[in-house]
């Protein structure tokens, strides 16, 4: 026993009669990391491949580090690209299939997505039913009567007709998720802001629209791999060379590169690359804009 506070000392240097201290277990984050670690590496191996090959010239295609880096690197390939195949022009195309269609997913999606959270919508359970069921359909199985009715409407070989088909696919997942975000925000801001004297539109445009950025980057992120990524509904619905995206150079020009593999694995680093700086500036929205669409 102390003399200054009269507690007593066990032989462990603990006060007598107080809790003994829990050690801290180690946090199961730390596991975590060390088991998704192998998996990151994992999925990086097909990456390195494409991109090593795409510096693989045709005179030595020698590799080392077990196949996905050649022995001397030769950064002609990309060149070849440009000088052998209209890549500028399939750009532009890509560009003006994904742009438009991302703008429509985000507006009109984001809309629906209102009315449905907040306002009074005839049917409103039967159509949200109709939309989580248009998630499960592939896009194989319905590639035939997409190809029929742009043949109908006219717009078969047309980059309008990609767009409006681009558009559709992407209007279901991207109501979802921001519906959900807008469920998030409180329903007594609605209420204020009508008390206010604000309009509808004005309260999704200045309000809800703003406060769902996270939800909308998830919808850009995706819509983006969509359609500047997707190789089958071009195949089928674009006819014309010079209408045709990016991803289709690999397949017309198979013949002019076939003894250049360097060249069609180039082609494929320039067609990841708007993916990834898309991803790059957005990725702090899509962590946040996902959690939210799972509440």
């Amino acid at each position: 026993m102390t003399a200054a506070s009269g507690t007593t000392l066990a032989n462990d240097g603990t006060v007598a009669g107080s809790r003994p201290r829990r050690r801290r277990r180690p946090s199961s984050g730390r596991w975590l990391h060390w088991l998704l670690a192998p998996l990151a590496v994992l999925w990086l191996v097909p990456v390195l491949l494409v991109l090593g090959l795409s510096f693989l010239p045709s005179a030595n295609p020698a590799t080392v580090l077990l196949g996905t880096w050649p022995a001397q690197p030769d950064f002609s390939n990309y060149g070849i690209i440009f000088q052998e195949s209209p890549i500028f022009q399939d750009l532009v195309n890509s560009l003006l299939i994904t742009v438009p269609s991302v703008v429509l997913v985000v507006v009109l999606g984001s809309m629906a997505a209102f009315a449905f959270a907040r306002l009074h919508v005839p049917l409103k359970a039967l159509l949200f039913g109709v939309l989580v069921l248009a998630l499960v359909l592939p896009m194989p199985s319905i590639i035939v009567a997409t190809f029929k009715i742009l043949q109908a409407i006219h717009l078969y070989n047309s980059i309008l007709g990609l767009v409006l088909v681009y558009t559709a696919l992407g209007l279901p997942f991207a109501i979802i998720i921001v519906r959900t975000a807008f469920l998030a925000i409180p329903r007594e801001l609605f209420e204020a802001a009508v008390i206010d004297g604000a309009t509808t539109w004005q309260v999704f445009w200045r309000i809800y629209f703003p406060l769902a950025r996270p939800a909308l980057a998830v919808i850009v992120i995706w819509q983006t791999m969509i359609a500047w990524n997707d190789f089958l509904l071009p195949l089928v619905a674009i006819s014309d060379n010079d209408k045709k995206p990016l991803t289709l150079i690999p397949l017309a020009y198979r013949g002019t590169f076939l003894s250049q593999p360097g060249a069609l694995f180039a082609v494929l680093v320039i067609i990841s690359i708007p993916v990834i700086i898309i991803f790059m500036l957005m990725q702090r929205y899509l962590v946040s804009g996902l959690a939210g669409s799972i509440k």
